[in-house]
């Protein structure tokens, strides 16, 4: 039976009469990876700082392993003028790790991110994808158990954004539980759940696969003209809830199916608006 790593139960924060998150309750097992999404101001960077401890909640409880808790903030957080090894190695002494341990430990993990040979480089000179990764590598240092993450993958190029994504598919095939915030649909994809937060509340915690079968609208694409004419001719379908261009095609959202047109998979926006019960968004 998979071990709970993390339990959130009821947990809220307020920061005003008007302002308040939750309450949320959440459950995060061994080797599994959860995509916590929605948009701006959804509440995500606080759900993260109440899971990792960096909050108090107002009320409810907050179960954390033993071994620890990896967090990475959405803004660079780390020494600009270290070196990569000098942060890495920072952080394994400040987590207890001996320092014959610390430096061998951060070699190891550096060459893993594909680091190694920028591991003299001041932290503060290295490119945008190269600090996520210097970040994954101080947030795991210590080998936690559960590594919570807030838009990891914000501002980085596509090839660093895959090259991040298999790490964390490392990480959590070695029994590490991975929670973490974003806005792209294609790393939900990876995730075995995504709890979609609105307004500081939970719309739903759910597989995607089964978020799509519940879906009740049907999404199709048009191409083949310009962006207006698309656009008039997805208005001019029956059923039409909603469309929006898409590169050089209009993605149409219908309340039934019409003959003739490309279906498609719903995206997570898709699923959110519909959960929202708001389809004019």
């Amino acid at each position: 039976m998979r071990q709970v790593l993390l339990q959130m139960d009821q947990v809220t924060k307020r920061y005003g009469p008007d302002a308040e998150v939750g309450p949320l309750s959440l459950s995060l097992g061994e080797g599994e990876w959860v995509v916590l999404t929605g948009p701006d101001g959804a509440g995500k960077t606080t759900a993260l700082r109440l899971a990792a401890g960096v909050l108090a909640p107002s009320s409810g409880r907050v179960q954390r392993v033993e071994e620890g808790i990896g967090y990475v903030a959405a803004a660079f957080s780390l020494y600009p003028d270290l070196t990569a090894e000098e942060n890495v190695r920072f952080f394994a002494r400040a987590f207890g790790m001996a320092s014959g341990q610390a430096r061998a430990e951060s070699e190891r993990l550096l060459e893993w991110v594909g680091l190694g040979p920028h591991s003299h480089r001041l932290a503060g000179q290295l490119s945008g994808g190269m600090k996520k990764k210097l970040a994954l590598v101080c947030a795991v240092v210590h080998r936690p158990k559960v590594l919570l993450m807030d838009e990891p993958t914000t501002g980085v190029d596509p090839v660093s954004r895959e090259a991040f994504l298999a790490l964390l598919h490392e990480f959590a095939a070695g029994g590490a539980a991975v929670l973490l915030s974003t806005q792209y649909m294609h790393e939900a994809e990876h995730a075995g759940r995504v709890v979609l937060l609105d307004r500081g509340h939970v719309l739903c915690d759910a597989g995607l696969s089964e978020l799509r079968a519940r879906y009740p609208h049907h999404v199709a694409e048009i191409s083949g003209g310009s962006r207006s004419a698309l656009l008039e001719r997805a208005h001019a379908l029956p059923g039409m809830v909603s469309a929006h261009p898409l590169g050089g095609r209009v993605r149409v959202v219908l309340r039934e199916p019409v003959a003739g047109l490309e279906q498609a998979a719903p995206s997570l926006e898709d699923l959110f608006v519909w959960l929202a019960g708001d389809e004019s968004r």
